[in-house]
């Protein structure tokens, strides 16, 4: 079940990023390694263990994920800052954004048991973001 729903939601998030525009989409082995290292380590560290472990010491799921998606947003703020130097607002829409898809993968793992399942939909959301 986990690897459908990852399956699933990896599509959606291609589809809802890309917009339908597959106009100059290009995938090289070097874009394909880095979304699924990146999908690997992130969903390893967030939505399998963090994500786990708060569920084994608190209840109240919702709360846990929503922790689980304010991490993997703000993880990303030092690079949105000082690397792309985004303003306030485009720095908003990412961490919302980014925010959001923490939430939902971690709910997958959380749903599921496995955290097979959040890596496949964040390899979706990486490659429809890079390619």
């Amino acid at each position: 079940m986990s690897l459908v729903m990852g399956i699933l939601v990896g599509l959606i998030y291609f589809v809802l990023i890309r917009r339908f525009n597959l106009m100059g989409l290009m995938f090289d082995s070097n874009l394909i390694g880095v979304a699924v290292a990146t999908a690997i380590t992130e969903e390893l560290l967030f939505s399998g263990f963090v994500a786990g472990y708060l569920e084994k010491i608190q209840k109240g799921r919702g709360v846990n994920l929503l922790i689980v998606g304010l991490m993997v947003a703000v993880i990303r703020l030092p690079i949105l800052f000082f690397v792309y130097k985004l303003g306030l607002v485009d720095m908003l829409g990412v961490f919302l954004f980014a925010g959001a898809g923490g939430v939902i993968n971690a709910w997958i793992r959380v749903e599921t048991g496995s955290v097979a399942g959040s890596i496949l939909a964040r390899i979706g959301m990486n490659l429809a973001v890079l390619g």
